[in-house]
């Protein structure tokens, strides 16, 4: 049997998919939070601010607010792909290599080689950090991606099939089984996760992209996106509050409430998806804004790549200062951190040789 025998499926009729120009909006908005979150989770984590104080209250709340940014990226992704189309799997495969294989193999060596500068890491902890698929504090998520894109095939044809209770009941099995995963690896010596299976508690995100963009419009879509978005990044934040409280400091259990399959973020992260949809198909097309955002949204992927040694490396020159100047700081971070990876990367873009790696 041929390996890129074309996929077995009924394409889904195109008003069943609905335009989806407004995910460039979204992009650039997940790729301005993820900086967001790591400038201000070193205070978050209390290195640089105290449990509990002003400091640490007010980057709690900034960072809850945004810890929706990679289930977005990852719901894109579904909402953009999962569409069944007729397309080879070997086609698809050549593609997607070209896409994250690329640069899921260089940027690991180029984070390692960097954080063997930069930290002294031995081989040894090089090679686990790969293994577990988490070579850099952001790059799992290529590893969550390429997973994902290894079963699209099967999962186009599972889309293309299964009734939407259906596939509503599988998007919402599998984001349960991943937040119980997570909740159940708190426990002293149970769970762990490497390179090979980093992406599948993140399916269920994958498949609700999916069925998100392909919902009929709603007006009421936009109010219950922000009602889930603020109930969701409130729990977030009392409740990583509550657990390192408990803890004495910030531990296991407020690490869980932040992350990216508990309840809260979950919640929070449907309603970011739902609002971004809806402001984004104001946009006027072909406007000055649309224009720009276009722009920026080609750079995103690479922004989201280099942007963690950018980020760091003014850190370590400038310093995080005291008190409530640590907030403006991290702001000051962020915005330089934006700025120099957007010039680099469309710099990048530009050599023929590294087009493919950003």
């Amino acid at each position: 049997m041929r390996v890129d025998k074309a996929l077995p499926v009924t394409p889904a009729s195109p008003a069943t998919i609905p335009s989806t120009t407004w995910i460039g909006f979204a992009r650039v908005a997940a790729m301005i939070a993820v900086v967001l979150v790591h400038a201000y989770s070193p205070l978050v984590s209390t290195i640089y601010a105290d449990l509990g104080g002003p400091t640490w209250w007010a980057a709690n709340v900034v960072d809850a607010a945004l810890r929706w940014c990679v289930p977005v990226f990852v719901m894109i992704s579904g909402a953009l792909l999962l569409r069944p189309k007729e397309e080879s799997v070997g086609t698809f495969y050549r593609k997607r290599w070209a896409k994250i294989g690329v640069p899921l193999v260089l940027w690991t060596l180029a984070y390692l080689v960097w954080q063997r500068w930069r930290d002294g890491i031995e081989v040894f902890d090089a090679v686990s950090q790969t293994a577990s698929g988490s070579p850099s504090i952001h790059l799992y998520f290529l590893y969550v991606i390429a997973g994902l894109y290894l079963f699209t095939p099967f999962l186009r044809t599972v889309v293309a099939h299964t009734p939407r209770a259906g596939l509503w009941w599988f998007a919402g099995a599998t984001l349960a089984l991943g937040a119980t995963d997570q909740l159940l690896g708190l426990v002293d010596g149970v769970g762990g996760v490497t390179a090979a299976t980093r992406f599948l508690p993140f399916l269920g995100y994958y498949l609700l992209g999916w069925l998100l963009v392909t919902r009929n419009d709603d007006p009421r879509d936009t109010r219950r996106g922000a009602i889930a978005f603020v109930l969701g990044t409130a729990a977030t934040a009392v409740g990583a509050w509550g657990a390192a409280t408990l803890e004495g400091e910030w531990g296991s259990g407020a690490a869980y409430v932040y992350d990216f399959l508990s309840p809260m973020v979950v919640l929070a992260s449907v309603g970011a998806f739902l609002l971004l949809r809806s402001l984004g198909s104001r946009v006027r097309a072909g406007g000055p804004v649309d224009r720009v955002v276009a722009s920026v949204s080609g750079l995103s992927f690479g922004v989201y790549l280099v942007h963690v040694m950018v980020l760091y490396t003014l850190r370590d020159l400038g310093g995080v200062p005291e008190g409530l100047m640590a907030l403006v700081a991290a702001a000051g971070y962020a915005l330089a951190t934006m700025a120099i990876s957007m010039l680099l990367v469309a710099v990048v873009q530009r050599i023929p040789l590294l087009r493919s790696t950003v």
